[in-house]
């Protein structure tokens, strides 16, 4: 079995890049930021988490707009955050790994926007980043709802630059263009590989 660990920085094109993976070649993903979703809606996570950041707490569970703000004023928070959801996306990802064994799958995908970052490359056989230029990246992440250039700022400022993933990874996947373009340089750089 092969795994792929796919990263890029935000707005770099990789969600779409795993979804057609996913969609079109069939191989099991692993979605780091889908599997941080379920985690904010299981009642134990959320409990400790409003335990830590008690102005975040509502009647249903936790306003992630406060908890956002909550992380980013306190210089310990993202510690903190990340002590909760970190050990829980472990045991997720061994979960998938043994689920991908047992399926008897051939390559298996981790998307991990954190890959490099958080040192999680050892897991990957391949390395993937998936880069757009800079500018087109921020009108990307300014699109998004919610989205203003100081909080951008924020979370860029907590990421690595485009450039240091790129030089990291075995294999830099361009999404500048479009999405057939993408996925064409996918097929012929990475899939090959397998034929």
């Amino acid at each position: 079995m092969i795994i792929l660990g796919i990263t890029g920085s935000m707005a770099s094109g990789k969600s779409s890049l795993t979804h057609r993976i996913r969609r079109l070649l069939k191989w099991p993903v692993w979605d780091a930021d889908a599997e941080v979703q379920k985690l904010y809606q299981d009642p134990k996570t959320m409990e400790i988490i409003a335990f830590l950041f008690p102005q975040a707490r509502t009647v249903t569970g936790l306003d992630r707009r406060v908890l956002r703000q909550a992380v980013i004023e306190d210089p310990t928070g993202l510690v903190k955050l990340e002590s909760v959801l970190y050990p829980r996306l472990a045991e997720s990802r061994q979960k998938f790994f043994k689920k991908i064994r047992h399926m008897g799958k051939p390559v298996g995908v981790l998307d991990i926007p954190l890959l490099f970052e958080k040192n999680l490359q050892h897991l990957c056989d391949i390395t993937i980043t998936v880069a757009c230029p800079d500018w087109l990246q921020r009108q990307r992440i300014l699109k998004r709802p919610g989205m203003t250039q100081p909080l951008m700022d924020h979370l860029l400022s907590k990421q690595w630059r485009q450039k240091d993933k790129q030089q990291r990874a075995d294999i830099v996947i361009q999404s500048g263009l479009n999405h057939y373009q993408t996925w064409t340089q996918f097929m012929e750089i990475v899939v090959r590989k397998f034929q």
